[in-house]
């Protein structure tokens, strides 16, 4: 069997992993980084650009970058790139695609199964979407696994002693908190909670925010609500959170945010780390609220863990450790580096279901509670439309579990199974997941005619649901994966697939190389080189030679390979912020 790759698609940055000699390592683009930025876009001449090459266009050129589409997974909400809109899942493709193309170029051989993880808490919908956009990649999807259990099984705690281990994953744009017992080579999950909407990207919108209030507090003027200067101003949030990961005050700097009358205006100050934490410390009260609805799940205490690990990227911010540590009781667990630990995870699975030599089973559960819409009698009366959980919510997949129901009306000949996902007592509250009838029902009067509803929930994500009258043995069923809105048909595949390799035949390099001679200048630079142009008019004597020799020097840059781009794009900014 070939070997099958493990696929971390993450809201901010993703990865990809494979097992070589029973041990899983994190597989290196060409210029060696091991993170892939989860953002796609074009350039100006119209190539595809993927990962850092679209993450360093987005503050110029927001419009034709896309960040954090795994956010709308699931959904039908469409973003537009050029001259065509793409749903996530299509745009999640190009993430895989360009996953799927590392890790050829890095093991010089074709690549055509993977696992790929998800969000504890991801919904059918979002779970089958993942699944779509890597077969739209072109690869076989052998299982789509949980985040937190990937990351315990990078851990490799096995012990001859029970584990109990709390997995608190914290990424760019979800949240889940997964309770796991570890028992020699068997990986099982207790419980799961968490947040679809909530991450890293929170934390860099509650900023951004914040710079505009500075803004308005020091200059005494709105900025435009202009999606350049929004984009600027997200980014430069993401780098000063960044950087309050590791120093107590940074300096947020952004040049030419406006103007008022013929004088520009800047954002220059200095934030302090205690401010952003106060900005988020709301949206970080919720997590230790799903960490405890986890834990009253899985029927244990702090007391009764282990070990409690961290995961994701937005586990760096010290804050969070602190929190999570006076929570709890005991320090978290960072031994493996947190952006890369769940992508080792899935490529340990992959090599498990692809026959490799490795001693690890994985038990994982439902994150959501799946049932059928009844009518019940409660003290009021009979009351339609209720949630009646049939698989609750942290059972152990595979799960098998039926349910016997009554008609509920006289001479009642046909009945609708009205399948939810969720957790709200009122079925229509909940995610629907699909519906069928039972036709042709003997005449019986209400409430003796008997139907068994039966879920299979099996290991890939597949429920089946059969309702059958115990009577005569009518029978119906549904498969819910088949009658998703984004299940595509064979031909529908094809076509995506064709798409995609014909966005991709227009620019074969995605990750430029090192190597590489020709330089193409940022759309940071290009603005800048504008600006300057414009001032330059205004000025006179050395300030004016000193800015047309910089534009001169920049200039050449294409053709001499001695000229340093990154320092005189440096110096065009010092100039331009300080003329």
């Amino acid at each position: 069997m070939s070997r099958a790759i493990g696929i971390d698609l993450g809201t901010t940055n993703s990865e990809v992993a494979i097992v070589e000699n029973g041990k899983a390592r994190v597989l290196p683009g060409e210029n060696g980084d091991l993170i892939l930025p989860s953002c796609v876009g074009l350039s100006e001449a119209g190539k595809l650009l993927v990962g850092r090459d679209a993450l360093r266009q987005y503050a110029a050129a927001p419009e034709r970058t896309i960040k954090s589409i795994k956010r709308w997974m699931g959904t039908d909400h469409k973003t537009t790139l050029g001259d065509r809109t793409y749903l996530p899942h299509e745009i999640s493709a190009i993430i895989l695609r360009s996953l799927k193309q590392r890790a050829e170029n890095a093991l010089n051989e074709p690549v055509t199964q993977a696992v790929i993880t998800v969000p504890a808490y991801f919904t059918d919908a979002q779970r089958q979407a993942t699944k779509t956009a890597g077969e739209i990649a072109g690869l076989e999807v052998l299982q789509i696994i949980n985040e937190p259990t990937a990351a315990a099984l990078a851990y490799d705690l096995r012990s001859e002693d029970t584990e109990r281990v709390l997995v608190y994953d914290l990424g760019g744009g979800t949240f889940d908190v997964s309770v796991v017992e570890i028992t020699g080579e068997v990986t099982e999950v207790l419980a799961s909670h968490g947040n679809n909407r909530l991450g890293g990207d929170d934390f860099d919108r509650a900023l951004q925010l914040h710079l505009k209030r500075r803004f308005q507090q020091e200059h005494k003027i709105d900025l435009p609500d202009d999606p350049v200067i929004n984009a600027r101003l997200l980014s430069a949030a993401e780098q000063a959170k960044i950087e309050l990961s590791t120093h107590s005050f940074t300096t947020v700097r952004e040049a030419f945010l406006a103007t008022k009358g013929k004088t520009a205006l800047h954002l220059d100050f200095e934030l302090a780390r205690t401010d952003f934490e106060s900005l988020i410390q709301p949206l970080l009260d919720e997590t230790l609220a799903a960490i405890d609805r986890a834990l009253s799940d899985a029927e244990l205490s702090a007391e009764d863990l282990d070990r409690v690990i961290l995961v994701g990227g937005s586990t760096r911010i010290p804050l969070i450790q602190q929190l999570i540590e006076s929570h709890l009781g005991q320090a978290p667990t960072d031994g493996i580096e947190p952006d890369l630990c769940v992508a080792l995870g899935a490529s340990l699975q992959a090599g498990v279901l692809t026959g490799a030599a490795i001693d690890a089973i994985l038990v994982d559960v439902i994150p959501h509670s799946l049932g059928i819409a009844v009518a019940m009698d409660t003290p009021m009366g009979v009351m339609p439309g209720l949630f009646s959980v049939i698989v609750p919510r942290n059972s152990v997949i595979p799960a098998s579990r039926s349910e016997v129901y009554s008609t509920f009306a006289d001479n009642q000949d046909t009945v609708e199974v009205e399948v939810f996902q969720g957790e709200n007592a009122i079925a229509q509250e909940n995610v629907p997941l699909g519906s069928f009838h039972v036709e042709n029902l003997p005449p019986k009067p209400a409430g003796t005619l008997q139907i068994e509803v039966h879920f299979d929930f099996d290991l890939n994500g597949i429920l089946t649901v059969t309702a059958t009258e115990k009577g005569q043995g009518q029978k119906q069923s549904l498969i819910v994966n088949d009658n998703r809105i984004d299940r595509l048909s064979a031909h529908e595949l094809r076509q995506a697939q064709a798409n995609l390799n014909q966005l991709f035949e227009l620019d074969e390099t995605i990750e430029v190389s090192a190597e590489t001679t020709t330089i193409d200048f940022s759309p940071e630079l290009i603005q800048l080189i504008e600006q300057a142009t414009a001032k330059l008019e205004t000025l006179e004597g050395e300030s004016a030679e000193e800015l047309q020799s910089l534009l001169d020097q920049i200039a050449a840059a294409p053709s001499d390979e001695s000229i340093d781009l990154e320092v005189l794009q440096s110096e065009l900014e010092d100039f331009l912020y300080y003329a």
